[in-house]
Order: C-alpha cells, then sequence, then structure tokens
C-alpha cells in the first residue's frame, strides 16, 4: 500500500512523516546561481548520518567497494545525500547520482529501486515498462520520463520548478531518504550502480590510454576524474601526459586546478590511506584488478 507522507515546514527547513510516523530531516531551502532548491549536508544538519563504509559491502563488491570510497569521501559519503538547487534537478546518494544525465547513474539506480517490490510503496505512479522509467497515470500507455536522448520529464517529474521549492520536489526527496533509511537494498543499489559505472570508467581509460598493469591509485584519481567531470573536454589528453610523465599520482590529482582544491586534496589523501591501492594493479587480462 502506498505510503503516506506530509510535510513539515519549519522556515527555511523542510521535514516530512511517513503514515504519520516521527518527522525525518529533508533539506533546507537554499538559492544557487539564481535558482532555488534543497540541500541537506551542511554543519548542524539534523539529516540521519547513514554513512558510506566500504567494509560493509566488501562482502557483496570486493574490492570495488573499497575502490569508489575516496571518491565517497569527496562526495560527503551520506548515502541520503540530496541537492535539487542546479541544473541536475535532483541529486542524490553517498555519490551524488545526477537526473540531467540520460542512461545515467541516477537513472540507473531509480531503474534498481523501480524493480524491487517495495517500489509501489514509495512511486506507485511509477513503473519500468520496456527498462525505462514510466509514469503510468491508469492511461491506456504510461509515459516515459526518460530516454536515451533526455531525462527532462524525469526532471520535471522530480523537480518541476527550479525557481522555488516545490511540495513534489519535497516528496521525491523524502521518499527517497526514507526508502534508502529503512531498506538495507536500496542502499546496495546504490554502491551497485557506483561499482558498476568505476568499472566502466577503468576499462574506457584502458581502451584510451592504456593502464594495463597501471597501479589502482592511478585508477582512482582516473575514475574520479571521469565521475566528477573535472578534465573537460581535454579529459584524455591531460591523463595521458600525467601517465606519461615522471609524478603521474601527483600529476593525475593536479587535473582540475586551480579549481576543485578541497576535492583534490581530500581525494589525494583518502588514497594515501590506503596501502593496498599502490600495490593493486589493474589487469587488462582479468578486467579486474589483482
Amino acid at each position: 500500500m502506498a505510503i503516506l507522507f506530509r510535510i513539515i515546514r519549519n522556515g527555511d527547513d523542510f521535514s516530512a512523516s511517513a503514515d504519520g510516523g516521527s518527522p525525518f530531516f529533508v533539506g533546507r531551502r537554499v538559492p544557487f546561481q539564481g535558482n532555488i532548491g534543497l540541500f541537506n549536508i551542511f554543519r548542524g544538519t539534523k539529516l540521519e548520518r547513514l554513512d558510506y563504509a566500504a567494509s560493509d559491502f566488501t562482502g557483496a563488491f570486493g574490492f570495488w567497494a573499497e575502490f569508489v570510497e575516496p571518491t565517497a569521501a569527496c562526495e560527503g559519503r551520506n548515502f541520503l545525500t540530496l541537492n535539487t538547487y542546479d541544473r541536475a534537478a535532483f541529486t542524490f546518494g553517498f555519490a551524488q547520482f545526477a537526473a540531467h544525465v540520460p542512461n545515467g547513474d541516477f537513472v540507473r539506480y531509480f531503474r534498481m529501486l523501480l524493480g524491487r517490490p517495495e517500489a509501489a510503496d514509495y512511486f506507485p505512479n511509477l513503473a519500468l515498462v520496456n527498462g525505462r522509467i514510466c509514469r503510468d497515470e491508469g492511461g491506456p500507455v504510461p509515459k516515459p520520463l526518460e530516454d536515451d536522448a533526455s531525462t527532462e520529464a524525469l526532471m520535471d517529474y522530480l523537480n518541476p520548478d527550479l525557481s522555488e521549492v516545490q511540495d513534489a520536489e519535497v516528496i521525491a526527496a523524502a521518499k527517497l531518504i526514507h526508502w534508502t533509511s529503512n531498506v538495507v537494498e536500496a542502499r546496495e543499489a546504490q554502491v551497485q550502480v557506483m561499482t558498476d559505472a568505476y568499472r566502466g570508467f577503468v576499462r574506457r581509460a584502458d581502451a584510451r590510454v592504456g593502464i594495463d598493469g597501471r597501479s589502482a591509485e592511478l585508477c582512482c584519481v582516473i575514475a574520479d576524474i571521469l565521475h566528477h567531470g573535472r578534465g573537460g573536454r581535454m579529459t584524455w589528453p591531460l591523463v595521458d601526459q600525467a601517465l606519461k610523465g615522471p609524478r603521474p599520482f601527483d600529476d593525475l590529482i593536479e587535473i582540475g586546478a586551480p579549481n576543485w582544491g578541497e576535492r583534490r586534496k581530500t581525494l589525494k589523501a583518502e588514497i594515501r590511506k590506503r596501502p593496498d591501492f599502490a600495490t593493486k594493479t589493474w589487469s587488462r587480462a582479468a578486467a579486474d584488478f589483482v
């Protein structure tokens, strides 16, 4: 049966309750570059602390659970992280999956959730049809909200107005927060999507610049660059140049400088505290780290 969510507002802070249960924090109304949306990771936040820890998931995902952890640290770690104020319209999860990318990490994650048995409790008017997220309002044909070219309809469903916080936006966020908090498999879906994405990034890097035999620490920086997008159009020339230099790790970390200084600093520190990243290497033949 569909869960009834109720919005509770206190100034700029939004909370929600599910079926009359205890209120839980959703996010704070914030301005950003002319937009207004929700954000829930800040000093003193009332958001439940539900952080990603690789050790919780190595049984299912092996070394890949560790491999994505430095990026998780850069993104705030919390499975319940939310922002709805930028061009992505809706970003969620410990790796901040963004809804604006067709077939991207958020879309793949949301598809996985809608395939779960509790999906009808949270999003009764959404369904997977031929592998696509569709809105089913009881008509003869469900309406696709995403395809290979666009997620605009999905973004509008989750966040219909970037100029102000809307009820639909708060409710969508509350549903994902409640679902993720209460169902461990919903958290595992985030880990599955993230580790799959990082496998893909490493294979892509191997095809583009050849990283067979390269250490996991170098591969992790490359994967984070691709996840974050800070290399821009020059990503591959910059990565190739760094790998051919005498200081490949430091040069890879510098990609994106002088911007993103805190992220690059955090990434470097998180990788350096994991000595096995220096000893494990990517094997093209095994398509894995060995």
